[in-house]
């Protein structure tokens, strides 16, 4: 599926959370990708983020996303989104998480794009 549009990549990314497709949401980011977690720590690379997103997706959630603004430089974009994630502890007590993510993505040589840097938790 090729994603034509910064807007695309975002909405697929709830898409593929929503829908537990780990293979496909790592699909979405460079192989040199970073995600960054609660904690600040950068997770680089697609088998690392793997690791990290499987945690969430094995949380049953639902995550929901506005995006807030897309900032254009070339074929580089800065994205800003709120978020919502709402799902189950190990022990089945509700987690709910929330954020404004701030994210880089890059229009890639076929004319797709895909995430550079995800920092879901924005300035934290």
């Amino acid at each position: 599926m090729t994603i034509n549009t910064p807007e695309e990549l975002l909405n697929r990314v709830t898409e593929c959370m929503n829908n537990k497709d780990l293979n496909a949401f790592v699909s979405l980011y460079e192989l040199e990708g970073s995600f960054i977690d609660e904690s600040g720590e950068n997770f680089n690379g697609t088998e690392r983020i793997r690791e990290k997103i499987k945690g969430y997706m094995d949380m049953n959630g639902k995550l929901e996303n506005t995006i807030r603004r897309i900032i254009p430089a070339g074929n580089v974009v800065l994205a800003y989104s709120d978020w919502t994630f709402k799902a189950s502890g190990p022990d089945g007590s509700p987690v709910n998480l929330n954020g404004t993510s701030i994210d880089v993505l890059r229009k890639q040589s076929d004319d797709s794009w895909l995430i550079v840097i995800d920092n879901p938790w924005g300035k934290n």
